[in-house]
């Protein structure tokens, strides 16, 4: 049966009205990763538009994460990874 890590970032970072990238370095190649952003406060929005991620020759693996919001504030980030299957 598969288990679940599940850690959210250690930071929370403010986000202003708008479009920008976080960077988050999580993750590796040998497991399933799912991740999401969320508002960390009351009567805000924020929408994940593009994840992708990004290697190095060190096997450092990097996630970019687009974010958008129209009302600004703080936001959160969640990282899942499937362990087994």
């Amino acid at each position: 049966m598969a288990e679940l890590q599940h850690q959210w970032t250690e930071f929370n970072p403010f986000q202003a009205v708008g479009t920008q990238t976080w960077t988050w370095p999580v993750g590796e190649r040998l497991h399933y990763w799912g991740y999401s952003v969320r508002p960390f406060q009351f009567n805000m929005e924020a929408e994940l538009v593009r994840h992708f991620t990004t290697t190095d020759n060190n096997g450092l693996w990097t996630e970019n994460l687009v974010v958008t919001t129209n009302t600004g504030g703080l936001i959160r980030f969640s990282a899942i990874a499937v362990i087994g299957a």
